[in-house]
């Protein structure tokens, strides 16, 4: 992913708010399509191509919603979902005691976090969280931003880790990676068993 200074995304936003081309502004400011898409996703817009886009898009995610409807969230699901999730972005290490899910996309978090207590009921002292920052963020807002997230007191939170990004260009409304880490190893090996037997029933 490549990183844009607030500066340039400001710019960007101004200049699609007055109306110019999107084929100019992605010129001037040296900048993707997408890029700019991303920044101004939330603009209205005239545009007959973008009300068509916007419209298919929308009945494309109506067709998603559908397939939520006859889906309980319960423990026993809670449990299975909690288990995909950490699956793609867990810690897996051969002998380990800590289950720990890291992402820097606080809805992530928060959907493994939801699920992993409705299906663990896990003790909330237990729960606790280490961030990675960069060294422009202010700590102590980032801090605030992640224990408001998650519901964990900040009392729970490690020392964060303080990167100097390898780019001069910053990622807009980047809150820092987040870990939250919950020491059970019974557990661990619970949700490791859970995604393995997933994939095996998956395979007969």
């Amino acid at each position: 992913m490549e990183f844009h200074s607030k500066n340039t995304f400001e710019k960007a936003r101004n200049l699609k708010s007055q109306g110019v081309a999107v084929g100019k502004i992605i010129k001037t400011l040296r900048i993707s399509r997408e890029t700019l898409s991303r920044w101004c996703f939330d603009m209205p817009s005239n545009n007959v191509n973008h009300l068509r886009h916007e419209k298919i898009k929308i009945e494309q995610r109506s067709r998603g919603v559908k397939h939520l409807r006859k889906v309980i969230i319960n423990q026993e699901t809670s449990r299975v979902f909690a288990a995909l999730l950490y699956w793609c972005e867990g810690y897996k290490y051969p002998h380990c005691n800590c289950i720990g899910f890291a992402n820097s996309d606080v809805y992530l978090i928060k959907a493994f976090l939801n699920l992993f207590r409705i299906g663990f009921n896990p003790k909330e002292e237990k729960l606790k969280v280490q961030l990675q920052l960069h060294d422009s963020h202010d700590r102590n807002e980032i801090t605030q931003f992640w224990s408001r997230a998650l519901s964990i007191p900040e009392a729970q939170f490690y020392k964060p880790t303080i990167t100097k990004p390898l780019l001069k260009r910053k990622r807009n409304n980047y809150q820092g990676t987040c870990t939250v880490k919950y020491y059970d190893s019974g557990l661990y090996q619970e949700l490791v068993g859970t995604y393995e037997a997933f994939f095996k029933k998956l395979s007969l």
